[in-house]
């Protein structure tokens, strides 16, 4: 499996809708959560999709079947057709019980229908199988966030750092579930190295920024939001910031 260069959602981001995909260790493509990158373009369908009605899917070995039914979840995902992408997905496993990649798209499926509860139970059987599934605790730290659980997406984003040392997209997660549980310091360390594995990361520029302001250190965000602009121009929270508007800084929850 190759290790990715971006992979998640960022909270202070606009999510994107593209689905990337990368090739798994079993050598075959598995979608991936697209990055929060602005360069970020949607990938093409996986070249001859078979679909799972055609006789190269009704026959052959269980494996070979699976196999096709994963790539034809992968294109109907790629399509924005979620819904059939989850049968597909549940067609496959089926077949392949044991493959990690079919429990993953099929969290990545559910979780786009906003069945999150059954997409974090398909990512949990995900690293029952492989521990240290990178994009699958990222993902699914995301999940936890979202949900409010940011102690626990904290130990996943981690978890994703620690197979994927240089995993850019789960250090600026990381510092926005810290950011979220109080450890604002910490969460400053982790927009920080996300930018440094990253330069172009506006995203975690913009988070950067946004402890920097919380700190008081106004032209060290000032720095980083003017950075944001020419990566992404018209991003209005930080023209905003620079304008000297209030910003909405996410404080610790309630306990």
């Amino acid at each position: 499996m190759l290790h990715p260069k971006h992979v998640s959602l960022v909270i202070v981001a606009l999510l994107l809708v593209a689905v990337l995909f990368y090739t798994s260790r079993n050598g075959r493509q598995r979608p991936v959560e697209p990055p929060p990158a602005t360069n970020a373009a949607p990938a093409a369908a996986p070249a001859n999709p078979v679909p799972p009605s055609s006789p190269a899917a009704a026959g052959g070995s269980a494996q070979d079947r699976g196999a096709a039914l994963l790539q034809e979840g992968n294109r109907l995902l790629h399509d924005g057709k979620a819904d059939q992408a989850v049968e597909r997905y549940r067609e496959a496993g089926r077949l392949l019980p044991e493959d990690e990649d079919v429990h993953y798209n099929l969290g990545i499926a559910l979780a786009r229908l906003g069945r999150i509860e059954e997409a974090i139970q398909a990512y949990e059987a995900a690293l029952g199988l492989f521990p240290e599934y990178a994009e699958v605790h990222n993902n699914l730290g995301n999940l936890l966030l979202r949900g409010g659980k940011a102690d626990e997406a904290i130990g996943h984003f981690q978890a994703a750092i620690k197979a994927v040392p240089d995993y850019a997209s789960a250090y600026n997660n990381l510092g926005n579930a810290q950011l979220l549980s109080g450890h604002v310091e910490e969460a400053a360390v982790s927009f920080a190295k996300a930018v440094g594995l990253n330069t172009n990361y506006w995203e975690a520029r913009f988070n950067l920024g946004n402890i920097h302001t919380r700190q008081g250190r106004t032209n060290d965000a000032a720095a980083e939001y003017r950075e944001v602009l020419r990566l992404n121009p018209g991003f209005k929270p930080a023209e905003d910031a620079l304008a000297g508007r209030p910003l909405q800084l996410p404080g610790p929850p309630q306990r």
